[in-house]
């Protein structure tokens, strides 16, 4: 059944606020978001927990959803780790599921292009990034003979879905440490592209921004093909753990590419407000026709992890705003942690996050989803989107729970070509870290 948020007054006064200053086109201010029914992705039976899921969405095929996750081992890192990809073209109501029988794999992410052809990237365990390609939208995979090289972290994989020069293009960006001359550890933010469907790539960029260590994040592409690559520093020497070497804010920083990759701007500075431990910032930008276009949006907790803010830049990341709470602090809240964002065809921001109260449920978490329709300046009052607590520390989850205690360092969210937003979170309501998802409407847009 569908659960429909009624909003009330308080939200038809936000709705009638903005569109007297012709923020919104015509909807109903009363329902507002439609969350759909609760889906098991995973399969009723499920041996290993499943953490750390990313989800992509065919972008001329609604129906059409491809989603990835770790399946964890005790210890959790140990080399009985998996990852594993799950398809729908139904649009999420039912769900196949691939074991990559990868060792010790972790950090899944996977891109997906309209006819169907898709790219999975995960890492080693000696940072070493795998490849593996799909050409049936998911169904089968084949490994990629391709070495990109080791000392990989978080690295993600996106596809140029615009119309431009470079369009069908995969780019795949990690953090990587490399040692120069002396020896001496130097982060760079490492770019591959592929121009045959992820196949073969180009020679890669590894672009060191300076002394600092830092770990690329998730990137996006603008309307014109242009690629922008966020990255965060935190500590003041790669190498270092901890202690003195810790920076006292970390900094989030963007770079822009105009050339597929080859040559990048100077970094442009985002942001210092993004704490540690509520999980990666993630970045999103608006490919739409509106006025919003070729907008930039990044989400992160702040430091206390109790709020979850939005930042957004109009000039192509070149200056950015002061970050907007998507979800503000509050008494009850002991966390806010793993945020994603999204963007739909019509300029909807988009931004979902796993959330602990001080409640019955004790140590148990919900999944919530809310939107901006005016470009990142303001959010509506959230949405709860899982149906069940998730309780995460139980004897089948073992390890994992305390490795992500929000079901990973990040979270499926994507907008489908219908412009429907589709949430995949990994949720333990049955005793064990299993996929779940929903797909969530909203009947407003952005002018």
């Amino acid at each position: 059944m569908l659960l429909r948020w009624i909003l009330g007054l308080f939200a038809a006064a936000v709705l009638a606020t903005s569109l007297s200053e012709g923020a919104f086109a015509q909807g109903n201010p009363k329902e507002v978001f439609v969350v759909g029914d609760n889906v098991l992705v995973s399969g009723a039976s499920a041996g290993r927990p499943l953490v750390e899921p990313q989800l992509v969405a065919n972008p001329k095929d609604p129906n059409h959803l491809l989603g990835v996750a770790i399946v964890s081992s005790e210890p959790p890192h140990s080399p009985q780790a998996d990852c594993a990809a799950f398809a729908s073209f139904d649009g999420g109501r039912t769900w196949s599921r691939h074991d990559f029988r990868l060792e010790n794999c972790g950090d899944p992410w996977v891109a997906l292009r309209e006819d169907g052809t898709a790219l999975f990237t995960g890492l080693g365990p000696r940072g070493e990034i795998r490849l593996s390609r799909s050409t049936d939208g998911g169904r089968t995979w084949a490994p990629v003979p391709v070495d990109l090289g080791r000392g990989h972290d978080h690295e993600t994989v996106i596809l140029d879905a615009t119309g431009g020069p470079r369009a069908g293009s995969f780019y795949v960006v990690s953090g990587r440490v490399q040692r120069n001359k002396a020896g001496r550890g130097l982060a760079s933010v490492f770019v591959a592209r592929s121009r045959d469907s992820g196949k073969t790539f180009a020679p890669p960029a590894d672009i060191v921004a300076s002394s600092l260590s830092n770990n690329a994040l998730a990137p996006a592409v603008l309307a014109d093909g242009a690629l922008v690559v966020p990255f965060i520093d935190y500590q003041s020497h790669p190498g270092d753990h901890g202690g003195a070497g810790m920076l006292e804010r970390r900094r989030v920083w963007a770079l822009i590419s105009s050339d597929g990759g080859q040559t990048f701007s100077h970094p442009m500075f985002v942001s210092e407000a993004c704490g540690s431990g509520g999980g990666f910032a993630s970045l999103a930008a608006d490919a739409s026709t509106r006025s919003t276009r070729d907008r930039l949006y990044l989400v992160c907790t702040n430091r206390d992890r109790d709020a979850v803010l939005v930042h957004h830049s109009a000039d192509r990341g070149e200056t950015w705003s002061a970050p907007v709470r998507a979800a503000s602090s509050g008494g009850d809240v002991v966390f806010r942690r793993t945020p994603s964002i999204a963007v739909n065809k019509d300029g909807v921001v988009g931004v979902t996050w796993y959330e602990r109260r001080k409640e019955k449920d004790g140590e148990c978490q919900h999944v919530y989803f809310t939107a901006s329709l005016d470009g990142g300046k303001s959010f509506l009052p959230a949405a709860r989107v899982s149906t069940a607590p998730s309780c995460p520390d139980t004897p089948r989850n073992g390890g994992s729970a305390k490795r992500w205690a929000a079901g990973g360092d990040y979270s499926g969210l994507t907008a489908s070509p219908d412009g429907a937003f589709h949430v995949l979170w990994a949720d333990s309501r049955n005793g064990i870290y299993q996929l779940w998802t929903a797909r969530v409407s909203t009947n407003m847009t952005v002018k």
